[in-house]
């Protein structure tokens, strides 16, 4: 056995992390894994990032024991993403397929209502889907979108500095790659564990995950589903000027993002908080992307409290 294939060894096939077990429901033929913890109202969690293996909902795992104590906490991994199914047709790899799996997740469980959670990419999805269907979400909480605000700042060099890893030569399917990654975006970093690195690179090598980034690297399909990501964010900003996302609204911030400068979350607080009263922001300092992993319970208790001041 090789070195790299013994880091591998002792993680669950599933690839659940932090002692959580994950399920897994067939959404319009697509077997997608997900955490179902706690016993309350009913809140959906959607994580960030591009479909690849190693994007998944063990990003939510540090608020799990904070969110159970008020929420049935449902997080699932994305169409494409973690232990999720690619679509059966590779021309499927467009972000309309994200919308429809993110609606048919909620189909699935029997939701008819729920709050909604998004992190980065997540944020922009949650929001997508709010506007296409309010009547079914009771509160939103946006994290650190980059996705959903507008352009600012030299985007470009930021993500230069954020992806400077990949001159190093390192594969995602490598923990050092991961642990990297995770260093880069984030402020706090205690929650970078060899476990949490070993998984997402375990998620990175299995089948399903070779297969994601085949697909999506080749015949400019990656440049396809960013087109038409960009389609549906302009639909979603002109519903949103037009006051049609109506649910509470809450914007988490982590104040030392490098993706995402503060004048791009504001831009994205004052286009929405145009038509909507209920729209509030929280500025978590000394943290960077990752929110949930690197203040967990704060979080955790920002979000409780806003959805018992509003929704309560």
């Amino acid at each position: 056995m090789s070195e790299q294939d013994e880091t591998y060894e002792d993680i669950d096939d599933d690839a659940g992390i932090d002692g959580y077990e994950p399920s897994y429901v067939d959404v319009d033929g697509i077997r997608t894994r997900y955490y179902d913890v706690g016993d309350g109202d009913p809140l959906v969690l959607i994580h960030g990032n591009n479909w690849s293996g190693s994007s998944s909902a063990n990003t939510w795992s540090k608020t799990f024991e904070f969110l159970r104590e008020r929420f049935r906490v449902l997080a699932f991994d994305r169409v494409g993403c973690g232990m999720t199914e690619n679509p059966a047709d590779p021309e499927a790899f467009v972000y309309q397929t994200d919308v429809d799996h993110a609606l048919g997740f909620l189909d699935a469980m029997g939701l008819e209502s729920c709050h909604l959670a998004g992190w980065s990419r997540g944020g922009g999805l949650a929001t997508r889907i709010a506007v296409e269907e309010p009547e079914r979400f009771d509160t939103l909480i946006i994290c650190n979108s980059a996705t959903l605000g507008p352009p600012a700042g030299d985007g470009a060099h930021r993500r230069d500095i954020i992806f400077e890893m990949d001159a190093h030569g390192l594969e995602k399917t490598d923990p050092a790659y991961m642990e990297y990654f995770y260093r880069q975006y984030s402020h706090q970093r205690s929650y970078i564990t060899d476990e949490r690195v070993g998984i997402d690179a375990s998620m990175e090598r299995t089948e399903k995950g070779l297969e994601t980034t085949t697909l999506m690297y080749e015949e400019g399909r990656l440049e396809r589903w960013q087109e038409t990501l960009d389609e549906h964010m302009n639909e979603t900003h002109q519903r949103i000027k037009a006051g049609e996302l109506t649910m509470p609204v809450l914007y988490v911030f982590g104040r030392n993002d490098p993706t995402v400068p503060p004048v791009m979350a504001l831009a994205t607080f004052d286009t929405i908080a145009q038509h909507n009263p209920a729209v509030r922001m929280k500025i978590i300092n000394h943290c960077g992307h990752m929110i949930f992993l690197e203040h967990p319970e704060e979080f955790s208790r920002t979000v409780i409290e806003y959805v018992d001041c509003f929704h309560g």
